[in-house]
């Protein structure tokens, strides 16, 4: 009798620790799928970004030659915040924020700034010492108004650019005339040489006081084939490395 009872209780504590285990286990499993998946049913996300590369110019006075330019390389960045349909819950957009915006990989000629939108009626950004930003703060709002840093509180687009803005200058008396987006080619610039890696987070901050995040968001610019074409867009739709996750409030 007394055999069967000590027996008993073992069994009982053999059950009641492959219960704990099997609990721990599964807490470890959903801490790990969440570290990997982040959130799965956000109220908004991110559908895309968009990135248009471009190359400008700045004249410069020279009485030695016909032209003189300053070569820039932009490269305008676009995020399209979406709502989530399948998002049972009424939220909406308190404010949203790019941060820790940072040159990862700088190019081999010239360096990277990031500048933010500006409130201009002929345009959006200008490559301006004042301009200069590591973070920028998009309102939610009626209505998406990127050039005073407003996004509809349903869902739009935020920007900012990164701009070479030295990456050589050109010089010449032989043209008759010139086209910006020819300066790369005209300087016999290769590609790889203007190559950089940008990394930013991106903070969705809700009315109802929630607030989901993304860290390291990587681009690379700018896009391919900006030496032939002067100017090149691509849209980034294959998103799963952004992994958004809920902040503690």
């Amino acid at each position: 009798m007394e055999k069967q009872r000590l027996s008993r209780k073992i069994l009982h504590i053999c059950i009641v620790f492959v219960i704990i285990i099997a609990i721990i286990f599964v807490a470890i499993m959903l801490i790990l799928h969440y570290d990997v998946n982040g959130e799965t049913n956000m109220p908004f996300f991110v559908s895309k970004i968009s990135i248009i590369s471009t190359v400008d110019g700045k004249d410069v006075e020279n009485n030695e030659a016909k032209w003189d330019i300053k070569v820039i390389q932009n490269n305008d960045v676009f995020v399209y915040i979406e709502k989530n349909e399948e998002y049972k819950k009424q939220e909406t957009i308190d404010n949203i924020t790019i941060d820790n915006i940072t040159v990862k990989s700088e190019p081999s000629m010239g360096e990277i700034k990031i500048y933010k939108p500006i409130l201009n009626e002929t345009t959006m950004f200008k490559n301006l010492e004042e301009n200069e930003i590591q973070e920028v703060v998009f309102n939610g709002a009626k209505a998406t108004d990127t050039r005073n840093l407003e996004i509809s509180n349903q869902g739009g687009t935020i920007s900012f650019r990164c701009a070479n803005n030295s990456v050589g200058e050109y010089l010449s008396n032989d043209d008759e005339q010139i086209s910006y987006e020819q300066l790369l080619q005209k300087m016999n610039i290769e590609e790889s040489n203007l190559k950089a890696t940008i990394s930013f987070n991106i903070s969705i901050k809700l009315n109802s006081g929630k607030t989901f995040k993304a860290e390291n968001i990587e681009i690379e610019v700018p896009n391919e084939d900006i030496v032939k074409q002067g100017t090149v867009g691509l849209e980034l739709t294959d998103l799963q490395n952004i992994i958004f996750k809920r902040l503690e409030n």
